[in-house]
């Protein structure tokens, strides 16, 4: 198992340094392998492919790809268990991986203990690519203590690559002290976890406390936050995009020009109702995880949206990039006039305001925004006022806009924070 683990991540390693063309070659072996085994051996994949009128034979290129149905969590959620496992598989020597069910009942997810291996690997490639070192020792803090964690290997009884594990439950100086007796290289949480440190972390210095990297990833990270995460631990951030249901899909080189999309493991799209989009514009993101054969997961609506970039990193690795995560599809609110406006835009508003601690934004209708408010002791009387005429030049008066001083803004049930949250699609 040692040895399989080792082959795995030098495998992924070279991968890194294909040209794209030999990489797309790759991956389009993969994905007809993929396609062949899910109509075989998976019911729910097969009534799906019979239902549109195709067999995997006629898959012959990338543009057949997208006859495909995508499918979505919710159409997975409503499936038993037995619809979605392959033939052959016994669910009970697979692992169980639950989504965070952020808007809603989470998914379940089963693996082998291959994949799940594999899942860990790629994690470790994006982690070695933005500066982790076998002697290295990372921390990696939780805002929930039911947080699920990564295998450990056998390397790591030997002192190295060493990992460990905290969980913030809402006492700050706790962790602080566990940062500062275990000498971490390496640093690792959420957006909004790495907000609270700071809040104490600027009361009290940071003595002890040196990292020589930051790790963010489950939140969207804006440049300001990024910015305050590097000045207070003086070490550079590098940010990762994964997804619970087939792990790492991007990680920021040292380069930092987007995310490198692991198209060896994943087959990625970018699509507006349901039609793949030119490179560069935003869409959603549509994956399909290449080696989950216990479950295999096509076409599957990530429920997130980005912008592709049309050029390679300038670190000459042959992955392309994920050059904007816009955040979840529920994430991006809508202007009066039906246009998407991403969270990280409210972001900007905010930023401009003194006396704001925390503030998160729900759409409600298409035409009414609730702006919820934790404010700073020293905040402006008229600092209400103040966000409801910003908020108000960009959405423009036909948005109606309340705004209310709340004492707590709760993280959601899988311990993240969203800042924004739409129940109005938008047109994307």
């Amino acid at each position: 198992m040692a040895l399989r683990a080792a082959i795995e991540l030098c495998r992924l390693k070279r991968n890194e340094w294909l040209k794209p063309r030999d990489l797309a070659r790759f991956q389009w072996q993969k994905l007809k392998r993929l396609l062949k085994h899910a109509y075989e051996n998976v019911s729910y994949y097969r009534r799906l492919f019979q239902t549109a009128g195709i067999r995997p034979e006629d898959i012959k290129s990338r543009e057949d790809f997208v006859i495909i149905p995508i499918t979505t969590k919710a159409q997975l959620q409503d499936l038993p268990p037995g619809a979605l496992l392959a033939k052959g598989y016994d669910i009970k020597n697979c692992t169980r991986v639950e989504t965070s069910g952020s808007t809603g009942k989470p998914l379940s997810v089963f693996q082998t203990k291959g994949e799940r291996q594999l899942v860990d690997a790629i994690w470790t490639r994006g982690f070695m690519a933005a500066g982790l070192r076998w002697s290295d020792k990372k921390i990696t803090i939780w805002a929930s203590p039911h947080e699920a964690k990564p295998l450990r290997y056998w390397f790591q009884s030997l002192g190295l690559m060493r990992r460990d594990y905290a969980t913030l439950l809402g006492s700050e100086t706790d962790v602080l002290e566990v940062l500062k007796k275990g000498r971490f290289n390496i640093i690792s949480s959420f957006p909004s976890v790495f907000k609270a440190l700071m809040g104490r972390i600027k009361r009290e210095g940071t003595p002890g406390i040196h990292p020589r990297l930051v790790f963010s990833s489950a939140e969207l990270l804006d440049e300001p936050t990024r910015r305050q995460i590097e000045e207070t631990f003086q070490a550079p951030v590098f940010d990762f995009y994964g997804m619970e249901e087939v792990g790492l899909i991007g990680w920021e080189c040292p380069a930092r020009q987007g995310f490198h999309l692991n198209i060896d493991i994943f087959a990625i799209e970018f699509v507006t109702n349901g039609r793949p989009v030119a490179a560069g514009e935003r869409g959603r993101i549509i994956v399909t995880s290449l080696y989950s054969y216990a479950m295999p997961l096509i076409r599957y609506d990530s429920e997130d949206v980005g912008r592709a970039r049309t050029k390679l990193c300038p670190c000459g690795r042959g992955l392309p990039l994920l050059s904007n995560l816009e955040g979840r599809f529920d994430d991006i609110l809508s202007l009066p006039d039906g246009r998407p406006f991403p969270p990280t835009g409210l972001t900007t508003i905010m930023r401009r305001l003194k006396g704001i601690k925390q503030y998160k934004a729900v759409q409600e209708k298409t035409n009414k925004l609730v702006v919820y408010l934790l404010l700073k002791e020293d905040h402006p009387s008229d600092i209400l006022q103040q966000v409801e005429r910003d908020i108000r030049e960009v959405f423009s008066e036909a948005m109606e806009v309340e705004i209310k001083a709340v004492k707590e803004i709760p993280l959601e049930g899988s311990g993240k924070f969203r800042p924004a949250i739409s129940l109005v699609p938008p047109r994307i």
